[in-house]
């Protein structure tokens, strides 16, 4: 799945989701800054960044060939990978274990992001976007 392809996944879903919307709430560190972000929900954080991956963009790229797997592991904001997955219909008993995981890695964005991924990692997210939306 390229980028693009999963950046038209990301435009079909809803902008709110429980889950998310509730880890935001209470999530420490330096996610919890949100108010400083430029977006206002993970759906258009990850339409910003899915929308400049083919470039340098705002991060800096270096590599700018990657299919979508490579984003979603490269992505260090959990709010936005528990968004993503919620959203395309990752079972909830994953999303449950995702979220505990957050909790459990500390404050930094980079190990939320690591300890998401090693519960709710790539072929999870991929697997329900072809059997949810037939993407």
């Amino acid at each position: 799945m390229t980028p693009e392809e999963l950046r038209l996944v990301v435009a079909r879903l809803p902008s709110r989701l429980p889950l998310t919307d509730e880890l935001e709430g209470r999530l420490p560190g330096e996610i919890a800054v949100k108010k400083k972000a430029w977006y206002s929900t993970q759906k258009q954080h990850l339409m910003g960044w899915l929308g400049e991956y083919a470039q340098k963009g705002a991060y800096g790229r270096q590599g700018l060939d990657h299919d979508a797997r490579h984003m979603y592991t490269h992505f260090q904001c959990a709010p936005g990978l528990l968004w993503l997955a919620e959203g395309v219909g990752v079972p909830h008993h994953l999303l449950i274990q995702g979220v505990e995981a957050i909790h459990s890695a500390g404050p930094s964005g980079r190990t939320q992001s690591a300890a998401f991924r090693r519960v709710v990692g790539w072929n999870e997210v991929e697997a329900a976007i072809r059997e949810k939306l037939g993407a």
